[in-house]
């Protein structure tokens, strides 16, 4: 089914490329006519939005962080208790991951050719910043923000480990619960150790 050219926009081109990637388990396949089909336009309209199929991977990849930081944060105040609301961000954040392997490879693991717009960097560098400003509130007062960068990418290379290890079916455990049971505990550990002994 063919849609109107004045229905088609860059958002809608974004999510349908997401619902591939996601469908697909990541890039692999994803075609600039599965997206127009998806869409319901020939692949040439594509061409009014974004220059090719790389620049619109580029920006899907913003689009799934923005979407990984929402569904991570539901829900929290950093309030009462900091820490406790951290460990809950990190839940979400391996949730999030676990659901979506091909949105999660499209992030982490997948090469994309090109280079990324300033808007897609300034998602990223965003990104990182409330992923610090997370773990400085979580750790009331206890790092600099230079060590609270250090935690971070502690944090994101056991995260991305961990969650490669899961899909790429390399683990012994292969239940989605008991990989993000061991994450989530070693996670905390890791916290404790990096922070709360520091």
């Amino acid at each position: 089914m063919k849609t109107d050219k004045s229905q088609i926009t860059k958002e809608i081109i974004l999510e349908k490329t997401l619902q591939l990637v996601d469908q697909n388990e990541g890039i692999k396949n994803v075609t600039l006519r599965d997206i127009a089909k998806k869409v319901g336009c020939a692949h040439t309209n594509l061409y009014n939005y974004f220059g090719s199929l790389s620049e619109i991977l580029w920006e899907a990849l913003g689009q799934v962080l923005i979407k990984m930081i929402n569904y991570s944060r539901h829900n929290l105040t950093f309030k009462d208790d900091p820490e406790k609301d951290y460990y809950v961000l990190l839940s979400n954040f391996i949730d999030f991951s676990l659901d979506h392997i091909g949105l999660y490879k499209l992030l982490r693991m997948e090469s994309i050719g090109g280079e990324p717009s300033s808007e897609v960097m300034n998602i990223v560098t965003n990104a990182r910043k409330k992923f610090d400003k997370n773990i400085l509130e979580a750790a009331r007062g206890k790092l600099s923000e230079e060590r609270a960068s250090f935690v971070s990418d502690v944090f994101f290379a056991y995260l991305h480990g961990e969650i490669s290890l899961w899909i790429n079916k390399r683990r012994l455990r292969v239940s989605k619960e008991d990989t993000k049971a061991k994450i989530l505990s070693n996670l905390k550990q890791l916290f404790q150790e990096l922070v709360i002994r520091k």
